[in-house]
């Protein structure tokens, strides 16, 4: 059975996938960043933009429409007092006074033409009647004209108002729309850099994640050869007689009660010892006296010493 030494972990190869990643992150930060600009430019343009607008929604508001509403506000509180009224009889009864008047100075040029005399009173009461009724058809009519005529005005000032009525949320939606704008502007301005850390973040993360898990297969690694170095050496009077353990081995004589040759020795560098021993080969004990020797579990043969009734003796360092 041969083994070797556990390696150092090797991260040159992570090293070289975090630095592609990191690389690419710089290449997509490079070609990226001037498109970000420009479109952080655009949004930064509408928000110039939907701020004038706003503005000029608001001005045009408050220049034009407001004192609009508010006369018509006024105008509505003064219609409704008795003065207003009063004014509005008075106007009634001056316009049926003047129609009366006319109607009958009508009627007497009539009579006249037809050489009625105007003092009968017969003409009398036919021109009082028929100036009457025109009187007061004609009132009615003037009244109702002026009237009208007011109405036609309310409703064109009513309309008028009514067209800036969605101004204030034009203005708000704008205002809204620009801030929008400039938050988006100024996202976008930073997603070139955002993205270039995620990426330097991702290089970092693979990195660290490949190196950590190199490390701890190689400390396992490790765990695992020093437990195998302990069976190795063995315990006790069983002790790891192996040749494959051994190095720079001498024979220096033969035990007299075994008939087994001695060698002095040194383990090697990988079991961690550097003692010098004098002792027995495994492969030789087998062939003479095969109770004696174990078959570990890791594979190598050690010696029961005390079945063969000698020891193994350090007799110096390496």
């Amino acid at each position: 059975m041969g083994w070797k030494s556990v390696d150092a972990p090797d991260y040159s190869g992570m090293e070289e996938v975090a630095r592609e990643q990191l690389a690419f992150s710089k290449q997509q930060y490079e070609e990226f960043a001037p498109v970000a600009k420009e479109i952080a430019g655009l949004q930064m343009q509408a928000q110039r933009q939907q701020m004038e607008q706003a503005a000029d929604y608001y001005d045009y508001q408050q220049e034009t429409f407001r004192p609009l509403e508010q006369g018509l506000v006024k105008k509505a509180q003064e219609m409704d007092t008795e003065a207003y009224r009063q004014e509005m009889a008075a106007e009634a009864s001056a316009a049926s006074a003047r129609a009366f008047s006319t109607s009958n100075a009508m009627n007497q040029r009539s009579m006249a033409a037809r050489g009625v005399n105007p003092n009968s009173g017969a003409a009398r009461g036919t021109s009082t009647a028929t100036g009457l009724q025109q009187a007061a058809m004609r009132a009615q009519s003037m009244t109702g004209a002026r009237q009208s005529a007011r109405d036609r005005a309310d409703a064109a000032q009513y309309q008028a108002a009514g067209l800036g009525r969605g101004l204030a949320t034009n203005s708000l939606a704008a205002y809204q729309g620009a801030t929008g704008a400039g938050t988006a502007a100024g996202n976008m301005g930073m997603a070139a850099g955002n993205q270039y850390q995620a990426g330097l973040a991702g290089a970092a993360s693979t990195y660290g994640s490949m190196t950590g898990s190199q490390a701890g297969l190689y400390g396992q690694a490790m765990n695992a050869q020093g437990e195998f170095f302990g069976a190795a050496i063995g315990a006790g009077a069983t002790l790891a007689s192996d040749r494959r353990l051994k190095k720079n081995i001498s024979r220096v004589g033969i035990d007299e009660n075994t008939g087994l040759n001695l060698y002095q020795f040194n383990y090697i560098d990988e079991l961690k010892d550097d003692g010098t021993y004098i002792g027995v080969m495994a492969d030789e004990v087998k062939a003479k006296y095969p109770e004696a020797v174990i078959t570990m579990s890791n594979g190598f043969d050690a010696v029961n010493y005390e079945d063969l009734g000698i020891e193994m003796i350090k007799v110096g360092e390496e």
